[in-house]
Parts: structure tokens; sequence; C-alpha cells
């Protein structure tokens, strides 16, 4: 059985769509960018990524330059963001069941350490960072071969459409999650190996 966990941050581990929301707005104000509301926030999680960035008005090749200036105020909130209800108790079972933990984001692998320590959940043995939105399966590709696993070797746990279609290119087992960015309706479109609505059933697969 693989007992290498490689799990995404935004969207899975912690709930981070309001102050992801506050940062964008913010960085809205005095651009042409359209701001969105919490209302929105729900509309949103039907829509692609590419969709998202096409409805916020904001030209794709602004958002490399946008990506940097984000995490760089992100980093001064993520103390204030909250881990999806579940999500600790599910990590330590794993720990103790022998799993290694590790986890690939887009975010700054020295800003989620911190983190992950103030919120007593320094489980992980790597914490990678990937710069590339729309290739993350590079960075699954690098990550087996860095560490001499096969793709049979790990699960990947995320929360968007572009996990599951970076862990298919990847050739990797995925287990999405309904509670992220994206809606249940077009995770399921693009048939991950699981879709599950609670930290408790990613337990029961990778115990069973």
């Amino acid at each position: 059985m693989s007992r290498n966990i490689l799990f995404d941050f935004d969207g899975t581990l912690v709930q981070s769509e309001n102050i992801l929301l506050d940062i964008y707005n913010e960085m809205c104000e005095g651009k042409d960018y359209k701001p969105f509301t919490r209302e929105d926030i729900e509309k949103l999680r039907s829509y692609s990524l590419m969709d998202k960035i096409k409805m916020s008005g904001i030209s794709v090749y602004k958002i490399p330059k946008m990506y940097v200036e984000f995490k760089k105020v992100y980093r001064k909130f993520l103390s204030s963001v909250d881990l999806k209800d579940g999500v600790p108790n599910m990590l330590h079972e794993l720990k103790k069941r022998g799993f290694r933990l590790d986890i690939l984001s887009s975010n700054d692998a020295d800003t989620i350490s911190e983190f992950v320590k103030a919120k007593g959940i320094d489980l992980f043995d790597y914490i990678y960072s990937s710069n590339n939105l729309f290739g993350k399966h590079h960075a699954i590709k690098n990550y087996l071969k860095k560490h001499n696993l096969t793709e049979k070797d790990i699960w990947y746990v995320g929360d968007e459409v572009r996990d599951i279609v970076s862990c298919k290119k990847a050739g990797v087992k995925i287990i999405a999650v309904t509670w992220g960015y994206d809606s249940e309706q077009i995770l399921w479109e693009e048939r991950p190996d699981y879709l599950v609505k609670e930290p408790q059933e990613i337990l029961d697969i990778l115990l069973n």
C-alpha cells in the first residue's frame, strides 16, 4: 500500500478563501480588475481557474507578477487562517499509522512551515513550493524523482480541478476534497480516484 501522502495546502488543509478574497480585492483597488464579494465565492467554485481569471478581467500575462505580490501579502495574514475541521485529527492519525506526510503548494515553503508549527501540525517531512499554477504535474514528477518513488507509491490530496488534471498527467492517484476552492460537481466531472466530503473519509480510504 502507498505510504506517502502529498497534500495541497490552501483549500485542502486550510480554509483560506476569505483571506484570499480580501487580499485580492485590495490589490484590485485603482485597477480595472473586477472585485468579488463573499457571495461570489460559491459561484466561483463552479468555474475553472482560467474562467475565474477571465471573470476578473486580469490578463494572463499579468498573473505571474501579481502572484509574487500576492504571496508577500498573504504571508502576513496566514496566522489568522483556520484549519479545516477534522484535518488535525486526520493528520495525526496518519502519522501515527506510519504514513509519510508532505506538502506541495503554490505558497512559499517557509510560510507554510511557520504555520504548521504554530498550529500544532508540524508532521510533514518536506514542504515543497511550486510556482507553476498550470503545471503542477512537473512538480509532482520532480517529487517522485527526488525521493526515488514510482507513481504507485504516493497519494495526492487536493481541492481543485487542476490538481486532478496534474495527477492524471503525472500518473498518480488523487483524493479530491469538496470543501476547497472548486465545487463538488466540477471535481466529479474530472473523475478523481476518490471524492470526499470530510477529512475522516481520507482516513477511511488510506487505512483500508
